[in-house]
């Protein structure tokens, strides 16, 4: 079961948030238990954005929205490829799990500016 709202914080964020384009490649996987953040209210959740399975060299993709798992190991989407801003993450991606990844496809890009018209930018 998922969801986009971080219940702790009160931000809701949609799927996919952290990505640049919407073109990446996304599968159903199964995401355990082990990952979860619990809510205030005891309810336990694996955020958007976690780096999957860790933060750390064996890291092979991101999961896409928010999983619930309080009732154990849930399917969820994880993206394996894609465009990626890493600002946007939740946590800090480790040196040895960034590297992990761009060996798998992604490419970590900055925020993008925001420019809107009368800013002098146009």
């Amino acid at each position: 079961m998922a969801f986009i709202r971080n219940k702790d914080e009160g931000k809701t964020y949609l799927p996919g948030y952290f990505l640049d384009r919407e073109d990446c490649v996304r599968k159903t996987t199964e995401i355990p238990a082990t990952l979860a953040t619990t809510a205030a209210d005891g309810s336990k959740y694996v955020p958007c954005g976690t780096i999957f399975p860790s933060n750390d060299g064996n890291a092979i993709g991101i999961v896409y929205e928010d999983v619930d798992v309080s009732a154990g190991n849930m399917p969820g989407s994880v993206v394996y490829a894609g465009y990626v801003i890493e600002g946007r993450l939740p946590v800090a991606l480790d040196a040895s799990a960034k590297t992990a990844l761009q060996s798998k496809g992604f490419v970590f890009v900055t925020e993008p500016a925001v420019t809107r018209p009368g800013d002098g930018n146009l």
